[in-house]
């Protein structure tokens, strides 16, 4: 303590709430990457009135996985240039002595220079390895990019599914909890029995569980979108429409044939495949260069320093070589092996674009399908299904209280709207998805998005 105040002498004495706040200020420096992340984080907000188009351009700027796809693309490109430069320069320096009996005498320096050179089109097909390599990345940061939009939209209506399947839940809830009445004062009345009261709290406790699993099922929903978002599992989300009620660009009129033709020469995926070719048949090309040799030049120059070295050198005093060099191919076993490995490696390039191309049709197809069965239960349940369910059990009801039927067939009744209720919100959804996934097979985002060169 008496070091303390020594060291402190002439200064004010540290109060504890000094002390407090000098404490959580160092405790803010030590834990910067913390409020870094904080402040990140609260750069993540969205508006409260964000749709689909918005959560697609907050995940294209704030996906982290996303992100890791673009710098690998910058960094491809960068190669390029490091791959069509020529090799750095050597620079020498020797000592030259000469041995006389015992003795050794010091005579000069001589220096050199060399510079290595390629055998003619190895730095192009070098340069033409590391471009296709960064046309390969750059297609396959496009295909992540679209595939984000995707993921975005079938994370945003499953999200805004669970919402409508809760609220749609608690509707059929209240109005189970007023059939229950109905059922209560019929039986007072001695129009009913006690068998309908309880199958209607039979029901009642059926259904409550069935809310709690919708319920539960919002956290993971909430937290698979913000994830896609680059946010925290429990960051807030604006609040969805129904997904019934949302307008989601409906996919033009094509024939499976065109949306096949139009994905095969705009999936980024398959293009990514195609430089993958490209980047092996240079490969190939660059592996029969190799057996020919390198080329290197140089210069030499001798400076005498101690005057016995222009005796040896024929009377001058200085001198200057020139020199040529080639390196000797004569492994051939190894070069055989690369370029055994750079014909393999194309011919597997190209059996995996082919088998991309397999998978591509067969994935268009799913998606077509998915988009069209979404649209005809789109129609079937909320025009046709959705309102004969409710008017069915408005006519049960009333046959119910008038002792006409059981209170099992309003039971069924109410159940059947539920059923059809949730089964038109699944249909809304399914198709936005499947419209989405679609468009990104075919290379075409489900809404404009900002080129990025």
């Amino acid at each position: 303590m008496s070091c303390f105040r020594a060291a402190g002498a002439g200064r004010r004495p540290w109060s504890l709430r000094r002390l407090i706040l000098a404490l959580l200020l160092g405790g803010v420096v030590m834990a910067s990457p913390a409020v870094r992340a904080s402040t990140a984080a609260g750069s993540l907000e969205l508006p409260a009135a964000a749709g689909l188009p918005e959560l697609i351009a907050h995940a294209e700027a704030h996906n982290p996985a996303l992100a890791a796809a673009r710098h690998r693309w910058q960094a491809a490109a960068a190669r390029v240039p490091q791959a069509d430069a020529l090799p750095e320069p050597q620079l020498g320096l020797g000592l030259v002595f000469d041995q006389v009996d015992a003795d050794s005498e010091y005579m000069g320096e001589r220096y050199s220079v060399s510079q290595a050179l390629p055998w003619f089109g190895k730095r192009g097909l070098r340069a033409d390895v590391a471009s296709s390599a960064a046309g390969a990345e750059e297609q396959r940061y496009r295909a992540l990019r679209l595939a984000l939009g995707e993921r975005v939209t079938a994370a945003w209506f499953d999200y805004a599914w669970a919402r409508q399947a809760v609220a749609t839940a608690r509707e059929n809830r209240d109005l189970l909890v007023r059939l229950e009445g109905v059922a209560r004062a019929m039986y007072r009345s001695g129009m009913g029995n006690q068998a309908d009261v309880t199958r209607a709290q039979v029901e009642l406790g059926r259904l409550d569980d069935h809310l709690r699993s919708l319920l539960d099922a919002l956290g993971p929903a909430a937290a698979r979108l913000n994830a896609l978002l680059g946010r925290p599992a429990h960051a807030r989300l604006p609040e969805p429409p129904a997904p019934a009620a949302q307008a989601v660009p409906a996919l033009p009129e094509r024939s499976d044939e065109a949306w096949l033709q139009a994905a095969l020469a705009a999936n980024p995926e398959l293009g990514a495949a195609q430089r993958e070719i490209e980047r092996e048949t240079h490969a190939v090309a660059l592996a029969r260069k190799d057996y020919y040799p390198d080329i290197r030049l140089g210069l030499e120059y001798g400076r005498n320093s101690a005057g016995r070295l222009a005796a040896i050198d024929g009377g001058g005093t200085d001198m200057l070589v020139g020199m040529i060099s080639v390196n000797l191919p004569i492994r051939q076993r190894r070069y055989d092996a690369a370029l055994s490995e750079a014909e393999a490696r194309l011919m597997a390039a190209g059996r995996d674009a082919r088998s991309r191309e397999l998978a591509l049709e067969a994935e268009l197809k799913a998606a077509l399908f998915d988009y069209r069965d979404g649209v005809r239960k789109l129609q079937l349940y909320g025009g046709t299904l959705v309102p004969r369910a409710r008017h069915a059990l408005e006519a049960t009801e009333a046959a119910y209280r008038a002792g006409q039927v059981g209170f099992i067939e309003l039971v069924d009744s109410q159940r059947t709207l539920l059923e059809f209720e949730l089964a038109r919100e699944r249909a809304a959804a399914d198709r936005a998805a499947a419209a989405a996934r679609v468009r990104a097979l075919a290379g075409e985002p489900l809404y404009p998005i900002a080129r990025e060169d």
